[in-house]
């Protein structure tokens, strides 16, 4: 009677235990899902600031800005040549921290679109495109970009880092490892009938078929 009720309460721990466990795992899981919220918006919110002081100092140069969105060439002589260049290695510098940030944010479902402003600034702006040939180990994710857009097929161009959508969520998805229970194992089609033969004929219950009349 004692090691009954020791069994029981036994049973009763397991499954008192196995409660909280799954308890506690959904709040891990929850709690997990609320930070990388917090750091996808945090990220966010650094690379605009990044865009903005890029922007500013723009700004303070008008004159400048068809050097980057125009198409414009900076020649050796031309007399902007070094603010220019400052402000391409600065703009290098944003676009290659958003393509790095966003590899960083496995989570965050509209990552894999963060190369379309880095693409669009390489295809408007030789002045970017030189910085980033002369010292192309600085910004390694913007050289790969700037080598993908002259591929043939530049029109699949995605993020160097992330790549398409389809192929980060498969990437990310959690796989389940299948748990075997203890106990025995259920068969089924033709492997329960092998194994039903073989206890038949351990009992002495059946004979296997010679495909002649028996004695």
């Amino acid at each position: 009677m004692q090691e009954t009720v020791l069994g029981l309460a036994g049973l009763a721990l397991v499954a008192v235990s196995l409660g909280f466990s799954a308890v506690q795992t959904r709040e891990v899981a929850k709690q997990s899902r609320i930070n990388n919220g917090i750091g996808s918006a945090a990220a966010l919110m650094e690379i605009n600031s990044l865009s903005r002081s890029w922007h500013d100092r723009l700004l303070e140069n008008p004159a400048l800005r068809s050097y980057f969105y125009e198409g414009k060439p900076s020649a050796p002589h031309d007399a902007d040549r070094p603010a220019v260049l400052t402000l391409a290695e600065l703009l290098a510098d944003v676009l290659e921290c958003e393509l790095q940030v966003a590899a960083l944010l496995p989570d965050f479902q509209f990552a894999h679109s963060w190369y379309q402003w880095p693409a669009h600034m390489l295809e408007q702006s030789p002045v970017l495109v030189e910085v980033v040939e002369q010292r192309p180990e600085w910004w390694p994710a913007l050289r790969s970009l700037q080598e993908a857009i002259r591929e043939p097929d530049s029109d699949r161009v995605t993020h160097p880092l992330v790549g398409p959508r389809a192929a980060r969520s498969r990437r990310t998805s959690l796989r389940l490892t299948q748990m075997r229970l203890p106990g025995p194992r259920r068969r089924t089609g033709k492997d329960a009938r092998t194994a039903t033969e073989a206890d038949t004929v351990s009992s002495g219950r059946y004979a296997p078929s010679t495909g002649s009349d028996a004695p």
